[in-house]
């Protein structure tokens, strides 16, 4: 039927996502031109191991940005990554839980309502989160893997972190996973060492994101501060020496506005208590208790507990640590500034490409993303670009950020790699893994369609 096969399109890209403009038809001929991709390694946190929606699985690992610019680039057989099982670890491994998935896209009313929940481990026998690799020769592969990024890694962890127990914050247990240093052949090494062994030609980095991110994820509570300035050009310039050591190609990113995604954009100030009229919230800041503004970011985290009642009233204000008000988004896009200052010159400094990923997800937060005369924001859940948890992208939301890699790659080398094709990848994706387990009657699909067409 055709509203079946609208909601079937639509699903698609509510899912995973999509992407700005689409160049992947204009260049069709591969090429690397002067960049050399036999040996490509990717450096970075999260964000550059492919990890959304809470968790690190395969399901997604596999559009990690750097797996879709090797495959691109032709090496996709070569590139190696620590491909962990589903439903993966991440935030819920404590309460012994992974990704979160979603459980419905409507209410039993009817409405659009989704219901996003972590996946129990109980619903998945297979997988053992004491041993999580999706393979045994993925477990046991001989080399560091080509893609060496850690969830949760800081500039720091990159030269010094060789487990969890030597990362910046002492339990990031990623590293255990990623640098597998309890194998005597690697030689207790870090990310940087890792990948230094690996003698590569090709590497792209793009770290720094965490060094602000953790500040104002956690309301300015926890770390109370970001990276001092002096002690982030340190650190980039041992990293930016240690790369150009390596007589590799290297292209780098700079660090994203952290407060254009949905983690920060999703709960507004102002919320109907009930009575038919917005009311500013009630925040606990530095300086005292007031009422919220348009200035200030009520953190997703925030969603359970507004719900309860808190921070409609004076005495009883939302806490700081669900919070990012006026003063302390000041203090994040201060840092943000200052760190990309000092990345842009450094790395100007040794002839590395910069890409602007700070200018570029500006750009996606204030117009959106068009594909096919569809548009895509960075709302949660509705706008595409962004995975359940707020801060990820989604697996076409990776394929943007690789597409934006190749585009410098092929201005900066003379090449002529294939962007990524992102409606064709579209219709690769299987809407299986958080689709199969919702059922929705004919009625209610009529109103997701509605939502998304603005009607």
């Amino acid at each position: 039927m055709k509203i079946l096969n609208s909601i079937l399109i639509v699903s698609l890209f509510f899912v995973f996502g999509c992407s700005l403009d689409e160049p992947g038809t204009k260049v069709t001929a591969l090429s690397t031109g002067n960049a050399d991709f036999s040996r490509y390694v990717a450096l970075g946190n999260s964000l550059t191991a492919g990890y959304q929606s809470g968790a690190l699985t395969e399901v997604h690992q596999v559009y990690s940005y750097p797996a879709q610019i090797a495959k691109q680039a032709g090496v996709a057989a070569s590139f190696a990554q620590p491909l962990l099982g589903y439903p993966g670890i991440g935030t819920y491994t404590t309460s012994g839980a992974g990704i979160l998935e979603l459980k419905s896209l409507v209410d039993s009313e009817g409405k659009v309502n989704p219901s996003i929940q972590p996946a129990p481990y109980a619903s998945y026998p297979d997988f053992n989160p004491m041993s999580p690799y999706s393979s045994t020769e993925v477990m046991t592969h001989a080399a560091p893997y080509n893609n060496l990024g850690v969830p949760g890694a800081v500039t720091y962890d990159l030269l010094n972190a060789t487990s969890a127990a030597t990362s910046a914050s002492g339990t990031n247990s990623f590293f255990d996973v990623i640098l597998r240093n309890a194998n005597p052949a690697f030689g207790n090494t870090t990310p940087v060492q890792q990948a230094g062994a690996l003698m590569p030609t090709f590497v792209t980095c793009w770290i720094g994101n965490n060094d602000v991110l953790g500040y104002a994820t956690s309301g300015g509570v926890s770390p109370s501060s970001p990276t001092d300035l002096t002690i982030f050009t340190a650190l980039n310039t041992q990293l930016f020496d240690a790369l150009v050591a390596m007589n590799a190609d290297v292209v780098v990113g700079n660090i994203p506005n952290v407060t254009a995604i949905p983690f920060f954009t999703t709960v507004p100030y102002a919320i109907d208590p009930g009575i038919g009229t917005p009311l500013p919230l009630w925040i606990q800041t530095a300086s005292g208790v007031r009422q919220a503004t348009a200035n200030d970011y009520i953190l997703l985290t925030a969603q359970s507990v507004v719900a309860t009642g808190v921070g409609f009233a004076e005495n009883n204000p939302l806490g700081s640590q669900y919070v990012l008000d006026a003063d302390e988004a000041a203090v994040a896009q201060t840092a943000i500034d200052n760190f990309n200052s000092a990345i842009a010159s450094l790395a100007s400094a040794r002839s590395i490409p910069v890409i602007d990923f700070n200018g570029f997800f500006a750009d996606v937060a204030a117009d959106g993303y068009y594909v096919g005369g569809l548009e895509f924001t960075t709302a949660m859940v509705t706008g595409g670009l962004f995975s359940y948890d707020g801060v990820h992208p989604s697996d076409l939301g990776y394929a943007i950020v690789a597409n934006k890699f190749i585009e410098t790659i092929n201005a900066e080398f003379n090449a002529s790699i294939p962007f990524v094709n992102i409606v064709e990848m579209m219709s690769d994706i299987s809407p299986s893994v958080n689709l199969a387990k919702a059922s929705y009657q004919e009625d209610a699909l009529d109103n997701v369609v509605k939502l998304f067409s603005g009607q």
